[in-house]
């Protein structure tokens, strides 16, 4: 995974599940990292990206949630 995209959904990650205490610290990091990745990627609405980004944070934590299989 592209390590600026990992940062991205680990921010929004954070931002969104972390303590509440810091959630305008976390939210406002999300939002820096989000703003550089649309300046990359032009003709994206910030609306889809978001969207784009929801649904692989979601596949990103199923995956950590559920260790690999291993072969008996």
């Amino acid at each position: 995974m592209n390590p600026e995209l990992e940062a991205l959904i680990k921010a929004f990650i954070a931002a969104h599940e972390g303590d509440l205490r810091r959630q305008p610290v976390l939210m406002s990091r999300y939002e820096a990292l989000m703003e550089a990745a649309l300046k990359t990627t032009p003709g994206v609405s910030r609306e889809v990206f978001t969207q784009g980004i929801r649904r692989r944070a979601r596949a990103f934590v199923k995956a950590q949630s559920h260790p690999p299989i291993l072969p008996p």
